[in-house]
């Protein structure tokens, strides 16, 4: 059986070395240059804080050793899943051809989103989605006198560029609507470590939207204007407003789109057409808690899913296909000193979701009493009014907080209550790492009060 993967990155190569191992003759093709490149540690590479290693994971010679036929430089441009044929750009050739498939996985990704306003094609204006985009943002900033930089967009990528840019001894600015960085991952309970450590780095933060990037005479970008009519000079644009699947091949071939704009696809990963399935950035998923499909453009997801796709797609049994596990959306950061996590739903997603819900903030030391360099952690939960149950996390600190979000996620998975964590949990205790009664005990000991009191809305911040 011939199956083709479309798409690099993390899904597709993980998908097509999975297909391998199932008997598959599999064939990716990839657009680009590289294969497989790890793009969550760009903001890493631009700062240049990686030691000179490279963002290549694995190589077309590494693929091709585990039975792949790997194409990079070729891009797919139609899709005929009825005929099982490919349209196929050679781009180092200059030709075009067809390639037979018998089933086919699309790991198609994402891309950068785009601001959508005049003078965004400027030179010195970059995105951060591909190791090119990152090469291409670290020349510049090599080669041009960049003193101040503009940051569109404050969520993870957005405030980790700006700290690579500072890292590299440049000013930076972050313009987002909410005036705060991280405001759609964390409350605003737990917004003020962030805050403060992001404005003592010197990172100024505007609640401002940009609107026009102006250039200087060569095409070189010279200022930003923004949607209160400030004009910000500077001498290069990161865009860091979030990323888009990319879906214009598979819709092209009539297979079904869902509400997120990704692929829609069953717990099998199989799109509507039989013999088509996806994965990664592209497809939608289950979302644990309730079921709803969502896009979580993360590698860890992304490989997860590819590994589901590449069993059904390479199978030839007709027993019951492999499924995908729910998401439980989680992801991380750490920038400036502070650590910064979600998992799950915040309250307003619970509500959004018609969940009845309730949600608690509460601070507690990361280490006892008695050890020191006790830093506070903020944990916020949410849960269901009623019986308890565990909808979504959030976690803010020093030390400490982001992998406590960890203990979370096979947590929401299950359907676990408030009181099981507060109560029933095994958690580490050791003086220098977390104290006896835990934050996350701490947090689920009161919003499970909550829960159960029935109290309406979030109450506000306790500190312990």
């Amino acid at each position: 059986m011939r199956l083709a993967v479309v798409g690099g990155t993390a899904a597709g190569p993980a998908a097509a070395v999975e297909a391998v191992r199932h008997g598959a003759d599999v064939v990716l093709f990839e657009a680009g240059p590289h294969v497989s490149v790890g793009a969550c540690e760009i903001p890493y590479h631009v700062a240049g804080q990686l030691g000179g290693a490279s963002l290549i994971v694995r190589t077309p010679a590494q693929l091709g050793a585990d039975g792949v036929d790997v194409r990079t430089r070729h891009r797919v441009t139609a899709l005929d899943p009825g005929r099982g044929r490919l349209t196929v750009d050679a781009l180092d050739f200059g030709s075009t051809h067809e390639e037979r498939f018998d089933r086919l996985i699309l790991a198609t990704g994402a891309r950068a989103r785009r601001l959508g306003i005049p003078g965004e094609d400027a030179a010195g204006v970059f995105p951060l989605r591909t190791l090119a985009d990152a090469d291409a943002l670290r020349a510049w900033l090599d080669a041009e006198d960049v003193r101040h930089v503009v940051v569109a967009g404050g969520g993870y990528v957005g405030v980790e560029m700006a700290e690579a840019l500072r890292a590299r001894g440049l000013r930076a600015t972050i313009l987002d609507g909410h005036g705060r960085v991280l405001a759609g991952a964390l409350d605003p309970s737990l917004a003020a470590p962030m805050d403060a450590a992001v404005r003592a780095a010197g990172v100024t933060v505007r609640a401002e939207r940009p609107v026009e990037i102006l250039a200087d005479g060569a095409g070189r970008v010279r200022a930003v204007r923004t949607d209160r009519r400030e004009l910000i000079g500077c001498q290069a644009v990161v865009v860091a407003v979030g990323v888009e699947p990319v879906t214009e091949l598979a819709a092209a071939a009539g297979i079904r789109l869902g509400a997120t704009g990704g692929i829609a696809t069953d717990d099998a990963m199989r799109t509507s057409h039989r013999a088509v399935w996806a994965c990664g950035d592209v497809a939608e998923v289950p979302r644990a808690v309730d079921g709803r499909r969502i896009l979580w453009p993360l590698a860890p997801v992304g490989r997860r899913t590819a590994r589901v796709a590449a069993r059904n797609a390479a199978s030839r049994a007709t027993a019951a296909p492999e499924t995908v596990a729910p998401i439980a959306a989680s992801a991380a950061v750490r920038v400036f000193g502070v650590e910064a996590a979600t998992v799950g739903l915040s309250l307003a997603e619970a509500i959004a979701a018609g969940l009845d819900a309730v949600a608690e903030t509460i601070w507690a030391g990361s280490r006892t009493h008695h050890f020191p360099g006790r830093r506070a952690v903020g944990v916020r939960l949410v849960a269901e009014r009623g019986s308890g149950r565990l909808l979504g996390g959030q976690l803010v600190g020093a030390e400490g907080a982001a992998l406590r979000a960890n203990v979370l996620v096979p947590m929401i998975r299950a359907g676990a209550t408030a009181r099981a964590l507060a109560e029933d949990t095994d958690l580490v205790y050791n003086p220098p790492l977390a104290p006896a009664v835990d934050p996350l005990r701490v947090a689920a000991r009161e919003v499970q009060k909550l829960a159960e009191q029935g109290t309406t809305g979030a109450r506000g911040r306790r500190r312990r």
